[in-house]
């Protein structure tokens, strides 16, 4: 089965790679640095007619893991900032349905548009998006369930673990490692006691796997460990695994914080059989001997 990413980022570049082993894969996107370590790479601005219209669509499943705007993003007038960005993806919607795209997959943010809970929220949720980023997943979910695409919406919680860039400041468990390993300060933006769901890399890799081979359309989904971890509880581990002491710097963000979001997964595993086999010790542990192996070169 063919298989389209859209966007080399840190979701793209990994999900491709994993999904290499079993399916016909192919990256579309522009220039990042993720693209000079990621095979089946073409640059290709997805939201380019022109461009797009050049990419055989037939029968492609298309994994949307573009980014247009940065979670920290703010606006006076937010309806005025997400214009330009609904737009390109009535574009793209339009250039995947004239080229005969099997199906169109779209991750959201699961940890982003549901609001605060200390409990599982299931898919039937309301949804409460704080921050820009959030109303940009909500509204374009509107607009997929609107299109006359087939879809398959992805609402995931925090993956980690796999090759990620830390410079742009996302990525807790990656930026603790790392800021362990060099014994340098960690900037924490939230309480220690804020709640996240983290899923490893691989297990998120196969769900989406499942998903797919299992032809699962029309749905919207949550994609999570369904386990809430607080961030306190994440530094311990990070310096249990490196055997390192983490210096913690408090911050304040400019956009309103998420306190607390655990994701229910009862619906992927109703759909696909789904469970995830990584703990977060057990992850953190991987991604702890990865990144001391980099440094090491």
């Amino acid at each position: 089965m063919k298989v389209l990413f859209l966007g080399c980022g840190y979701l793209g570049h990994n999900l491709s790679a994993i999904l290499a082993k079993d399916f016909d894969v192919q990256m579309l996107g522009i220039i990042s640095p993720y693209t000079s370590c990621t095979d089946h790479f073409t640059e290709v601005d997805v939201f380019e007619p022109s461009e797009m219209k050049k990419i055989d669509l037939k029968d492609a499943v298309v994994i949307d893991t573009v980014s247009l705007i940065s979670n920290s993003a703010v606006a006076d007038d937010e309806q005025l900032a997400l214009a330009p960005i609904l737009n390109k993806y009535k574009t793209l919607f339009r250039i995947l349905k004239e080229g005969g795209a099997k199906r169109y997959i779209f991750l959201s943010s699961g940890g982003t548009i549901y609001g605060n809970s200390l409990y599982p929220i299931d898919e039937g949720h309301l949804l409460d998006p704080k921050t820009l980023y959030a109303k940009s997943k909500t509204a374009i979910e509107e607009m997929i369930q609107n299109s006359a695409l087939d879809y398959l919406i992805i609402r995931a919680a925090n993956p980690y673990g796999g090759y990620q860039l830390t410079d742009k400041k996302q990525g807790v468990i990656p930026i603790l490692i790392e800021k362990a390993l060099k014994h340098e300060p960690f900037e924490m933006w939230v309480n220690s006691d804020s709640i996240r769901d983290y899923i490893y890399i691989d297990d998120f890799a196969r769900a989406l796997s499942l998903l797919i081979e299992k032809d699962i359309s029309r749905e919207i989904v949550n994609l999570a460990s369904g386990t809430g971890t607080p961030l306190s509880r994440v530094i311990e581990l990070v310096e249990e695994k490196t055997g390192q002491k983490i210096e913690i710097h408090h911050k304040c963000s400019d956009v309103e914080v998420i306190r607390s979001i655990v994701l229910s997964i009862d619906k992927l595993n109703a759909l696909t059989g789904f469970k995830p086999t990584v703990s977060l010790e057990q992850g953190i542990a991987k991604e702890v001997i990865r990144m001391t192996k980099e440094n090491e070169r």
